[in-house]
């Protein structure tokens, strides 16, 4: 099983505007899921933990809000967000993309992570 997950703060970034200061990131990779390509088999989840825009909290409110097609719909209607991780070991990364609806919902907006789908760069 080659699993692999590692832990970081960064930013989170709209139009070159700081959206949240304090972007809980987990990025990480599953080699067991045969028949994915290695990029699809890498995954980001973000939690928005201080200081949020109040766009972005609005938009992280109705993605928790709504269910099934509906979250998926309003995720298509967001605006690409920009995380850019600070991690001591591995050095800074930009990572961009498209939030999705969560899978965990009934928490803190803090505490709810939220999958970013990777566009292509």
């Amino acid at each position: 099983m080659a699993f692999e997950q590692r832990y970081a703060w960064g930013r989170a970034y709209r139009d070159g505007r700081l959206v949240c200061w304090r972007v809980h990131v987990t990025i990480g990779r599953d080699d067991d899921r045969l028949g994915l390509a290695p990029r699809e088999r890498c995954y980001v989840t973000a939690r928005f933990r201080e200081r949020l825009d109040r766009d972005l909290h609005a938009e992280l409110v109705q993605l928790v809000r709504r269910r099934g097609a509906a979250a998926r719909r309003v995720a298509e209607t967001l605006e690409p967000i920009v995380i850019v991780v600070d991690d001591p070991r591995h050095g800074r990364a930009r990572v961009v993309g498209r939030l999705q609806p969560p899978q965990v919902r009934g928490r803190d907006l803090g505490d709810i992570e939220f999958a970013v789908r990777e566009l292509p760069t």
